[in-house]
């Protein structure tokens, strides 16, 4: 397939105001690409829109929450009016409640499905036709290693995450030499914006810095993927590669390795705090609900 140009290609990032996604949005602006910043925290993305545009490139928030069908078709139109039809989409949006399985609610499970695979699938759909009217195209699907290192209290979250390599790789299969493809990221544990950063400012606990991969270089590799048309990208910090692939032949070496590292220990103290502020949260709704009638 021939390389996707990225100067003044209109590139549409989700996820794009915290955590790994400023960091993509960033790379991709350096890369002379039209950007819409996608994400439902208006404040920190217009913030950041801002600053990216004193650079040079075109980049424009778009406010939205894309679990939301109206919403996806509503940010595809507005972006499409914007800044021209879409060229890239990189699907960044996710995150996880880490909390343990059986305490989630329905609501809640099917909520991190929506949020980390069906608007990942749905805004793909959406943008598809026009990338095969002219030829040229690629979707970038940020996943996760969390299902491949079994990584504690993430089950949904890895369901959905895998799905999304699944998704990925039938998708470049089918579209294969009609000018449009796509690509799976696939990180570690994410140091300094990840679940390491928030695992600290929540309970004062660090996670190990074993395997945990830099943002900056998650976003070098997104560039990279879209250039190269990498199938997947499994981003892991040097021996990471290595383990990856014991883990992938051997399972029960995940866990193993979790309880090792200490990580277990730590995401045990995590879920424990966020299951007390659910339980807090819970309790505040009723006694509100309550006051109300």
């Amino acid at each position: 397939m021939p390389k996707l140009d990225l100067n003044e290609a209109t590139v549409v990032v989700t996820g794009a105001s915290r955590g790994i996604g400023p960091y993509i949005a960033g790379s991709l602006a350096a890369e002379g690409a039209k950007v819409a910043l996608v994400a439902r925290s208006e404040p920190e993305l217009q913030a950041y829109a801002r600053r990216l545009s004193e650079s040079g490139p075109e980049v424009v928030a778009f406010p939205g929450d894309v679990t939301s069908p109206e919403e996806r078709r509503a940010l595809v139109g507005a972006v499409e009016r914007r800044l021209g039809p879409v060229d890239v989409l990189v699907n960044n949006a996710g995150g996880d409640l880490q909390r343990e399985f059986h305490n989630l609610t329905e609501d809640e499970i099917h909520g991190l499905l929506e949020l980390n695979l069906t608007s990942a699938v749905m805004l793909t759909r959406l943008v598809l036709p026009g990338m095969l009217e002219r030829g040229r195209g690629h979707v970038v699907n940020v996943s996760s290693m969390a299902g491949r290192v079994s990584f504690p209290y993430a089950e949904a979250y890895a369901a959905a995450k895998d799905g999304l390599v699944a998704f990925t790789r039938v998708f470049r299969a089918d579209y294969r030499g009609r000018g449009v493809s796509a690509s799976a990221l696939i990180p570690g544990p994410v140091g300094e914006v990840g679940v390491g950063a928030r695992t600290a400012d929540e309970v004062g606990i660090n996670l190990p810095p074993v395997g945990l991969v830099s943002p900056a270089r998650i976003a070098k590799l997104t560039v990279q993927a879209i250039r190269a048309d990498k199938a997947e990208l499994a981003i892991l910090p040097g021996p990471g590669k290595f383990l990856r692939g014991l883990i992938d032949r051997f399972p029960a070496l995940g866990p193993a390795l979790n309880r090792a590292t200490g990580t277990k220990k730590t995401m045990a103290v995590v879920t424990e705090y966020r299951e007390r502020a659910a339980r807090l949260a819970a309790t505040e709704r009723s006694a509100r609900e309550e006051a109300a009638r």
